[in-house]
């Protein structure tokens, strides 16, 4: 599909992610973007804006109206919240869209999930096609719920989908990924697991439009999930201590593996009983503690992706940014070399 032209509804794109994708359509593809965001402001012309939320099924029906394509993106990622809240705007808002889109005959539905539908910790060789499984995390429990729906949806009402299941994705504006993780390390938090040789799994956010854009376009995509992984498996230590060597931080704090499944362990009996949040979850600790490189190799067969910005570019880009933007004045200006 050539998207010049085309009607493209982005979700979430006063994001970072559905930000950016927004942005490379109309730069890039030629397209006519129109944006759903919540409240005022987060975005600027030559975006159509409608304001309205993901729950609200006229103001979603009224996005997707006359348009060609769907990229969702939005979702609730972060507490606070209940798993009925995670449920409601995950689960509900992709159904409104999804219904929205299939009355409007729109042409391609690429929707946003997680690597974390695979579980914690996921499975050894974990592909696109490997099984979902819940883990009690909320926000990833509830992206397993609406990919079950998008896929029935997919098979009974010939919605045409496409699943992209983003991992780590940092870089400019990155929030999750690069500036939690910035300010963690300035403030001396322990980030590592034992040596921090567990395996992160990132991907830098031009690479991850990369393959949404390619997933958009390509009819070989339709019916199919994609890891949105740059496929490498980046270890903790090297992933914080870029971090680290821009705010000249010589050391990274560390928590030993067996003590942080205690306190996990503890905090969640304690949540049990309060009713409220785990300090610490074990979903947590997993995640920071495996050693599985999530394989993307269908995205190279099916689309002929290949990730073009290594970890190292990525990183060096990112930090041409926050120095640019001035958001950790203890970084240095650069030099000429990046």
């Amino acid at each position: 599909m050539n998207l010049t032209d085309k009607r493209v509804l982005v979700t979430g794109a006063s994001g970072f992610i559905g930000g950016r994708v927004a942005e490379r359509l109309a730069q890039e593809e030629g397209a006519r973007v129109r944006v759903l965001v919540r409240g005022e402001g987060g975005v600027t012309p030559p975006l159509q804006v409608c304001r309205g939320d993901m729950t609200d099924a006229d103001a979603v029906r009224r996005a997707v109206g006359g348009c060609d394509v769907v990229i969702h993106c939005a979702a609730k990622q972060f507490p606070p919240g209940m798993r009925a809240q995670f449920i409601a705007e995950n689960v509900g808002g992709f159904e409104n869209l999804a219904r929205a889109a299939l009355e409007c005959g729109v042409a391609r539905f690429v929707h946003l999930s997680t690597i974390n539908v695979h579980g914690y910790p996921p499975p050894p060789g974990c592909h696109a096609d490997s099984p979902l499984r819940e883990s009690g995390d909320f926000y990833s429990d509830s992206k397993i719920a609406a990919e079950r729906v998008a896929w029935r949806y997919y098979r009974e009402r010939r919605l045409p989908l496409v699943v992209v299941r983003p991992a780590c994705t940092f870089g400019p504006l990155s929030g999750a990924w690069t500036l939690t993780p910035l300010r963690r390390v300035r403030a001396g938090k322990r980030v590592l697991m034992d040596d921090g040789s567990a395996l992160c799994n990132p991907v830098y956010i031009d690479n991850l439009v990369d393959l949404i854009l390619l997933a958009t376009k390509s009819d070989a995509a339709i019916g199919q999930a994609f890891i949105g992984s740059d496929g490498v498996g980046i270890s903790w230590r090297e992933f914080y201590g870029a971090y680290a060597r821009m705010l000249g931080i010589p050391r990274l704090n560390s928590l030993p593996l067996f003590a942080a499944r205690a306190i996990a362990f503890a905090s969640e009996a304690a949540a049990r009983l309060n009713g409220k949040r785990p300090f610490v979850a074990r979903q947590s600790v997993e995640f920071y503690s495996h050693h599985v490189v999530y394989d993307i190799s269908k995205a190279r067969k099916l689309l002929g992706h290949v990730p073009r910005v290594s970890f190292e570019e990525g990183m060096r880009r990112t930090e041409r940014w926050l120095v640019d933007s001035g958001k950790f004045p203890e970084i240095p200006s650069l030099k000429s070399e990046i």
